[in-house]
C-alpha cells in the first residue's frame, strides 16, 4: 500500500505529535543513577545521600535488600518532576515478614535533588512489621 499526497503528510503528522507530544516529562538523569545503584546497600545509601536534601529521604529505605526499582508513573507538578516507584524486599532482618513485597514509594526532584519522598506502603496493602 503507497500512501498518495495530503494523506502521506498527514500521517507523517499524526506520527511526530506521537512521538514527541507523549515525551512531555522531563528526564532526571540523577535519578537513574539511583536506580542503577539501588541493588546495592551501601551504594543506595551513598546515592540517597548524594541527592537527598537533609532529611527528606527516609533511613529505612537503606535497611533492606531491594530489586531494581521500576518506574511507574512520571508526572510534573509545580516544578517538581515525581517518579512513582516499585521494589521488591529480598532480604530484611529488620522485618522478616516483609520479604518478598512490594513497596511503592514516589521520589519529587527538583534542580538534580530529591525534595520530596513519600512511602505508597506494600503493593497489597498489607503492612507485614
Amino acid at each position: 500500500m503507497i500512501i498518495k499526497g495530503k494523506e502521506k503528510y498527514l500521517l507523517l503528522l499524526l506520527l511526530l505529535i506521537g512521538i514527541f507530544g507523549c515525551s512531555g516529562i522531563k528526564d532526571v538523569p540523577e535519578m537513574k543513577e539511583v536506580i542503577n545503584q539501588f541493588t546495592d546497600l551501601s551504594k543506595r545509601a551513598a546515592v540517597l545521600q548524594k541527592y537527598g536534601e537533609p532529611g527528606v529521604v527516609p533511613s529505612e529505605l537503606t535497611l533492606c535488600d531491594m530489586t531494581k526499582p521500576i518506574v511507574t508513573k512520571s508526572e510534573e507538578k509545580e516544578g517538581i518532576v515525581y517518579y512513582t516507584l516499585e521494589s521488591t524486599i529480598e532480604k530484611c532482618e529488620y522485618s522478616p515478614k516483609s520479604v518478598g513485597t512490594v513497596r511503592i514509594f514516589v521520589m519529587g526532584w527538583k534542580n538534580q535533588r530529591i525534595v520530596k519522598f513519600v512511602w505508597g506502603g506494600p503493593k497489597g496493602g498489607k503492612v507485614e512489621y
